[in-house]
């Protein structure tokens, strides 16, 4: 058990780091502005709040400065020269080359440095397949957990420099960023009804808006940040906006030969196009196909998983629309969005129930032939009906009351939300005679 101190925890990513901290077991400190928000979200996760940067900073064996990237070299300068020798202090921030001076520049000589910059939002529930990059500054040990943490989790990790990183993110974020914020203000420069286009929409234009909507959609003030203290962004920009307009002067210009070889130079740059299509194509296919799920199990029961919240809701399909579907679970009606939720296989909603619903016990004897096995009359019952937990063989018996070259054989069902007029009737079906 280490103890992690997150100075900024009561914000979304630090929220989310004391969480996994905190569900392994580590003790864990969170830091913030608004002591009322601090300590709710501290009693939610089940951590410490301290409004104590400082006292916070000399306490834990991690020290981690989750909070805005304007704010990031000032909250260093004040917490690192504090953190403990033989310590690590690392940050979360989008950006790396300031950051990663100032601790260099402000902590004490033994205390070990990592820059992080976790590729994904706040809203994840997991880390699995997810990139982590790390920019080490100095120190062993600390990486060394840090990378056997990362693991565990089934993060991808990329390890490379602060200067590095920000190259490429001037590209990954800032050129991603500023052009789908550009698409959105166009729309709403031109008075384009987005929900309206929509209806004429082939699965591309589908999935751009969906991407343009992710981006514009979340906090305007980190992604403001990010364009901001990325060194390399405004020349990102200057080429991106140049080759716009290099290339709104060839269509002005109507010259199809221009166009064409633009083109195909972009696309030779782009590597793998088949691999790209494939992906995309996967990408369409499964928004699709969720809908197409959802509509066949009407009438059904299902469990739906929030992507963000984590919560699953069982109930049966009432109603699906192109963007909601409707539940009932009891006397509930929930109505949820599909962008939201992902429906889970067979086996993942049983395991659900056997965790949340009360289990259920039932023996059925029944008479076989001698030669029958019933172990593997068990493992078929367990596959082919719906509910069943486990199934075991628990008595055989050889009697006067059982025929020559029969056997009347007793298996334990034991399962959640049964119908064990079906376990009969299988059990009939297979040939046996119930006792």
């Amino acid at each position: 058990m280490v103890r992690v101190a997150i100075i900024g925890g009561s914000g979304e990513f630090g929220r989310l780091f004391a969480r996994v901290f905190a569900e392994e077991g580590h003790e864990v400190v969170i830091t913030g502005r608004d002591q009322a928000k601090g300590e709710r979200v501290a009693k939610e996760i089940g951590v410490r709040f301290s409004r104590d940067n400082v006292a916070a900073a000399k306490w834990g064996d991690i020290v981690i400065i989750s909070v805005y990237i304007d704010n990031t070299v000032e909250v260093i300068k004040q917490v690192a020269p504090h953190v403990r020798e033989g310590a690590l202090l690392m940050d979360v921030t989008s950006v790396k080359v300031e950051p990663c001076k100032a601790m260099l520049a402000h902590a004490r000589r033994g205390v070990e440095i990592i820059g992080t910059h976790p590729m994904f939002g706040p809203r994840v529930t997991s880390f699995e397949g997810l990139v982590f990059i790390l920019t080490p500054l100095r120190g062993e040990k600390w990486k060394r957990w840090l990378l056997e943490w990362l693991e565990k989790h089934k993060a991808r990790v990329i390890v490379t420099s602060p200067e590095e990183h920000d190259r490429i993110m001037s590209v990954v974020q800032c050129l991603t960023h500023f052009t789908y914020i550009s698409v959105a203000s166009t729309l709403r420069e031109l008075g384009i009804d987005v929900k309206y286009s929509r209806r004429f929409a082939s699965p591309i234009y589908e999935l751009m808006l969906d991407l343009i909507a992710r981006i514009v959609g979340q906090n305007p003030h980190l992604y403001a940040s990010i364009q901001m203290h990325n060194p390399l962004a405004t020349k990102v920009h200057d080429t991106f906006i140049s080759q716009a307009s290099k290339l709104r002067g060839i269509v002005a210009a109507k010259d199809k030969r221009a166009f064409v070889d633009l083109m195909a130079k972009a696309a030779r740059h782009m590597g793998d196009v088949e691999a790209a299509m494939g992906r995309s194509d996967k990408a369409i296919h499964a928004l699709s196909e969720e809908l197409k799920k959802l509509k066949e199990s009407i009438g059904k029961e299902v469990a739906l998983r929030h992507l963000y919240s984590g919560a699953v809701h069982v109930g049966k399909v009432v109603e699906v629309e192109p963007e909601k579907v409707t539940l009932i679970a009891g006397k509930k009606k929930v109505t949820l969005k599909i962008a939201n939720v992902e429906l889970l296989p067979e086996e993942e909603l049983l395991r659900y129930k056997a965790e949340h619903l009360p289990k259920e016990r039932r023996d059925f004897s029944v008479v076989l032939p001698e030669g029958a096995d019933e172990k593997f009359i068990a493992s078929l019952l367990l596959r082919s009906i719906r509910g069943v937990l486990t199934c075991e063989v628990i008595d055989i018996y050889r009697g006067k009351q059982i025929p020559q070259g029969m056997k009347s054989v007793t298996f334990r069902v034991v399962g959640v939300d049964l119908d064990f007029a079906q376990v009969e009737r299988f059990l009939r079906g297979i040939g046996g005679k119930l006792r």
